[in-house]
């Protein structure tokens, strides 16, 4: 069984959004402190940033796939 782009692209959508959702569920959870008022940092972890970089490839190979199947 081969895997088609459509499979590939659910499939790094999903890891993508494991990766954005991971931090937030631990702040939410209590699990990481959150930051002091006023402070600069965020919950853009490397993490975070995995996950929009696996969210935009799985985007990409979407559009390819529907490409491909309009035969464009």
């Amino acid at each position: 069984m081969t895997m088609n782009l459509e499979q590939i692209a659910l499939g790094l959508g999903i890891a993508g959004l494991a990766c954005f959702a991971w931090p937030i569920l631990q702040r939410v959870r209590g699990q990481i402190p959150a930051p002091p008022p006023g402070s600069s940092s965020s919950l853009r972890s490397p993490l975070w940033w995995a996950g929009f970089i696996l969210t935009v490839a799985a985007i990409f190979l979407q559009r390819m796939a529907s490409q491909q199947a309009a035969g464009l």
